[in-house]
């Protein structure tokens, strides 16, 4: 302390509380090494109608500002016994926790000094000796800024759900995903104690802990099945791709802090930065575990979802053998007992759904080509979206003998050119040759195998016979004219027949020239 605080100013008629109103609904932290100065500025925030609490020195502010993060004004002096006004404000601007303002009370008036506050993360700088007036001036100058700060939350909370909405439109699972850890993360939230802020920032920090995912190629990120190592390579850099979205744009660290590090383990074995032990906070212990869960209990292109017991027994294994937090674990377990999340589902629009098929169908596509490989009638049939059950179905397979000594001859580059010619030949022939069946409500579709070629129909067996020979007569002039040896089959499936037997069926059968 340099200065009083008063200049011999002691009339408490200044009576405005309710003024302050968004300051109201917050704590506010005096640290004031003079007992006296601290007591009267004390009583005026009360009068003030603000709850305010006192400390002596830097380091007990430092403490308390750790444990509540209802205190969002500190008023600070900057000479202290044992832990000043200076170190405190640059250990406050390094917490990871909701914006703290603060104003600088000193004796001090040299200009560096106040520079040097500022740039420590003061908000306000005044000198002693202080008229109560000024002080409750900057206290409505903080209140206003403090309004306004509440509603560009609220604007960026809807923009954090759009957020949420966009990766959704990209990968459903993504949304109900983050919604279902968002669930489970809160119900451990209150199973463990946290406030109703740190409930607020567990919330809006699991809605979006996965945004980085939207810069992700959709090869990689709707990937039907197992990720390579490249594939992991890539994926891993959405929490960077996500915390630098945030970075410098959103006022609560803690938010960001759940994006980037919500897959680091507590041994050091996650990623992006491999951290250990108390560099991993609470909340993000939480998101990672109700993370995890959530991934093992729910269907996946690529897995089948586990029962939500053996979900927990390879959670338990992961805390045991320090991955994961064991506290977080048990309190998971409790909170998961007689709920399941898989009851959060989140329905889309029509034109969401149709864009997700197309993605998913999207991916079989050929490199360089404009076919589609076979393997995407699988996943047609797993949505149900050739009416395998209903009608009956045939399958063409079209492959070639020589390609290789056609290569040569010929060259590569033309020889694969060929084979594109023959793919785009079909592909007109079989979307033209319905038209001249009048009434016919049927639909064929080509498919790459390899350098072979796969027609799939749920046409009738007459039409089918009948597009068979025309096919065969349609690419007679590449046998005559470039010597190629081409193979027909056709067979025939009733309903109850599943796909994938039919192609292993056709698949392993010896290829015969009809």
């Amino acid at each position: 302390m340099i200065g009083p605080l008063y200049n011999n100013f002691t009339d408490s008629s200044i009576t405005t509380a309710g003024e302050l109103p968004a300051l109201s609904k917050y704590g506010v932290l005096v640290a004031e090494d003079e007992a006296q100065e601290r007591k009267l500025l004390l009583a005026h925030l009360s009068e003030w109608g603000l709850n305010a609490t006192g400390v002596a020195n830097g380091r007990e502010a430092l403490s308390i500002l750790r444990e509540d993060d209802k205190i969002r004004l500190l008023i600070t002096d900057l000479c202290m016994p044992e832990f000043g006004g200076q170190e405190l404000l640059e250990e406050v601007k390094k917490m990871a926790r909701p914006k703290v303002y603060s104003i600088v009370l000193s004796g001090v008036k040299d200009r560096q000094t106040m520079i040097n506050a500022l740039q420590a993360g003061a908000t306000d700088y005044m000198v002693k000796p202080c008229h109560p007036e000024q002080i409750f001036a900057r206290l409505a100058v903080i209140n206003q800024v403090m309004v306004l700060e509440e509603g560009h939350q609220a604007l960026i909370k809807d923009l954090f759900n759009v957020m949420g909405e966009m990766l959704g439109s990209r990968d459903p699972y993504s949304l109900e995903h983050s919604l279902r850890v968002a669930a489970i993360s809160r119900r451990i939230g209150l199973l463990k104690g946290l406030s109703s802020d740190e409930m607020e920032v567990l919330g809006i920090g699991c809605l979006i802990h996965d945004i980085g995912k939207i810069a992700i190629p959709d090869n990689i990120l709707l990937k039907p099945g197992r990720f390579n190592n490249i594939d992991r390579k890539i994926m891993s850099m959405h929490p960077t791709i996500g915390a630098r979205y945030l970075d410098s744009r959103y006022h609560d660290d803690r938010v960001t802090e759940i994006v980037l590090k919500h897959h680091e383990r507590l041994d050091g074995s996650g990623y992006p930065k491999g951290l250990k032990g108390n560099d991993i906070s609470t909340m993000v212990r939480i998101v990672s575990v109700a993370d995890t869960y959530e991934a093992l209990i729910a269907k996946r292109p690529y897995k089948s979802p586990l029962p939500g017991s053996q979900a927990m027994k390879i959670l338990k294994k992961e805390a045991k053998e320090g991955r994961l937090d064991a506290n977080v674990t048990e309190a998971l377990e409790e909170a998961v007992y007689d709920w399941n999340p898989l009851t959060i589902q989140r329905r889309q629009c029509s034109e969401i759904t149709s864009l997700e098929l197309f993605r998913q169908i999207t991916y079989f596509r050929e490199p360089m080509c404009s076919f589609y490989n076979y393997r995407c009638l699988l996943t047609l049939d797993k949505i149900t979206a050739l009416s395998i059950n209903k009608f009956p179905y045939s399958i063409i397979i079209i492959s070639f003998d020589n390609l290789k000594q056609i290569s040569r001859k010929w060259g590569y580059l033309r020889a694969d050119q060929m084979l594109d010619e023959i793919g785009e030949e079909i592909q007109h022939f079989i979307n033209d040759f319905p038209k001249a069946n009048t009434g016919l409500n049927c639909e064929a579709m080509l498919y790459r195998k390899g350098l072979d070629y796969l027609i799939f129909a749920n046409c009738p067996l007459d039409f089918m016979q009948q597009l068979f020979e025309a096919i065969k007569e349609q690419l007679y002039i590449y046998k005559n004219e470039w010597g190629l040896k081409i193979n027909f089959l056709l067979e025939s499936f009733p309903p109850t027949y599943s796909l994938e037997d039919a192609l292993n069926h056709l698949l392993k059968a010896d290829d015969k020239d009809l």
